[in-house]
């Protein structure tokens, strides 16, 4: 009896184990992240990994915060009115971010 209860108990503590794992999504955005975007020159990303974020172009450094779902991350910057959205995809080391807005921050960037 004692032994199948040791094997139970140890069965039990592997699924634990695995479902902790599995909890543990990684942050694909974290990271700098560079991209040359026409009017808005040299465009730099960079995302903690924890749900800040921080944006640098040509013309401002902004702070702010992000949060993934799927394949969109909402952004929040200091300087902006409301979040914005953007569908993204990252491949390697490049990632596509694509929204609606016409704020010119969609486009490719590059892994730093």
């Amino acid at each position: 009896m004692k032994k199948i209860r040791r094997i139970l108990a140890l069965v039990l503590a592997l699924i634990a184990l695995a479902s902790f794992a599995a909890c543990g999504s990684k942050d694909v955005l974290a990271g700098k992240w560079k991209g040359e975007l026409g009017a808005d020159g040299t465009v730099t990303w960079e995302f903690d990994g924890k749900g800040k974020c921080k944006m640098q172009n040509e013309f401002t450094t902004q702070s702010g915060e992000y949060s993934i779902n799927g394949n969109e991350v909402t952004i929040t910057l200091e300087l902006w009115d409301e979040p914005n959205v953007y569908t993204f995809s990252v491949d390697g080391d490049k990632l596509t971010m694509d929204d609606t807005d016409p704020l010119g921050l969609s486009g490719t960037y590059a892994k730093q």
